[in-house]
């Protein structure tokens, strides 16, 4: 499994290019894989025989395991299930540069310098070569099926992803299909998580476990913003949204509170320079986080052009690795569906998100009389490792002061 961007710890297999047994050359897309809610190609890193593929569609792998065998014809299945057995999830990636290291933890598996004659001997009398692929056993597990009750088609007998299919077809044709939850009237439709939405399911369990959340809410006036809004779209030609605003705002607070706009790796706080904003964008996948780069050097034109294109590939699926990767700061705005407020959970190595409701009629007094006005709440979520209470206050404050007054933005 390739390591792409700072940030990836393990990806999700998608939809193999090459079969077991085809040839394959250097350079040619190999298989599909899915990191971020995005899929990258990968490609070949050498020439060669697609020996065996030891990870199926939907697998999650960490970075630097094992993923497929490229081999020559004559290396035995025998040599190969001994290499599969040994490798040690070398942290390599599928680039050029990495094949000494391939070449290395293949000899290391199979032992340096053995020759063709040791690369062909049998299994020993004390080994057995696995019956059930991991698969196929994982598939097997979530169905509920016996494999010793499978008759394996694959080399030596072995069961296969197909040889449990298989099986469950039978069952369900039996009329023995697993027992589900509900009335007969009301039964359930069973689908496995999406690769995208347990990707989705596992950073944000990781991030709500692991993070020591706390939420800072603040109500803001926001007649002005909404007239620049208007204003600034009519002057450029292009639509300005509320978003748009936000983001432009957020951007300019961070480079006042720098404490807001950073990581936490490990024990290492990294501030940075600038504002690369990501925004929360519902595609039909699932939620996705685009960045905004460089959020504090654009103009309200530029970063309104900028997330109309994010947000219009987002939702066709045509974001690139480079398009999600490297946020600071994210803004989550469910205004547009005409919520109050809600509270976010931080997308982790970020210290903190802003959640925005809906700019909404309410009742505020001014000058002592009570007079109607467009109130929005903002609810910042932070890391408290990282930023304290009163610098999550500061940063909304200023946040409060650019959208109540936006002539700077």
């Amino acid at each position: 499994m390739p390591k792409w961007g700072i940030e990836m710890t393990e990806g999700t297999v998608g939809r193999w290019n090459v079969n077991e047994g085809e040839v394959v050359a250097k350079g040619a897309p190999l298989l599909e894989v899915e990191t971020e809610k995005i899929v990258n190609a990968v490609d070949a890193p050498a020439s060669g025989t697609l020996r065996r593929i030891v990870a199926g569609p939907g697998d999650l792998k960490p970075v630097g395991a094992l993923l497929a065998v490229l081999a020559p014809p004559e290396v035995s299945e025998a040599e190969l299930e001994r290499f599969i057995a040994a490798f040690q999830g070398a942290k390599v990636s599928f680039e050029p540069e990495s094949q000494a290291a391939l070449t290395k933890a293949y000899r290391a598996a199979t032992g340096a310098g053995a020759d063709a004659a040791a690369a062909g001997r049998p299994l020993a009398a004390d080994e057995e070569e696995p019956r059930v692929s991991p698969i196929a056993k994982r598939l097997a597990d979530d169905l509920g099926i016996d494999v010793s009750s499978i008759r394996g088609t694959g080399r030596n007998g072995r069961i296969t992803r197909e040889d449990v299919m298989a099986a469950q077809a039978a069952r369900e044709s039996a009329g023995k299909g697993p027992a589900v939850a509900g009335s007969p009237a009301n039964m359930p439709v069973r689908a496995r998580l999406s690769a995208t939405r347990a990707t989705i399911a596992r950073r944000l369990l990781e991030a709500k476990q692991t993070i020591p959340h706390y939420r800072l809410s603040l109500d803001v006036k926001c007649d002005a913003l909404l007239e620049l809004a208007a204003e600034a779209s009519r002057v450029s030609g292009r639509r300005i949204t509320v978003n748009d605003l936000l983001v432009r705002s957020c951007a300019l607070a961070l480079l006042a509170h720098p404490a807001i706009n950073a990581w936490l790796e490990d024990e290492e706080i990294l501030e940075f320079p600038h504002a690369d904003i990501a925004i929360a964008v519902a595609a039909p996948a699932g939620l996705i986080t685009p960045v905004v780069r460089r959020a504090d050097t654009k103009s309200l034109a530029e970063i309104a052009a900028d997330t109309a294109d994010l947000t219009a590939r987002a939702r066709r699926g045509a974001l690139t690795r480079e398009d999600i990767a490297g946020g600071t700061f994210t803004v989550s705005n469910l205004g547009m569906h005409g919520l109050s407020r809600f509270d976010a959970i931080v997308n982790p190595p970020q210290v903190a998100i802003l959640a925005a409701g809906a700019a909404e009629d309410r009742v505020i007094a001014r000058a002592g009389a009570p007079v109607v006005a467009k109130v929005m709440t903002l609810t910042l979520s932070a890391d408290h490792r990282v930023v304290d209470g009163a610098a999550g206050a500061a940063f909304l404050a200023t946040v409060r002061e650019l959208i109540e007054a936006p002539a700077k933005l």
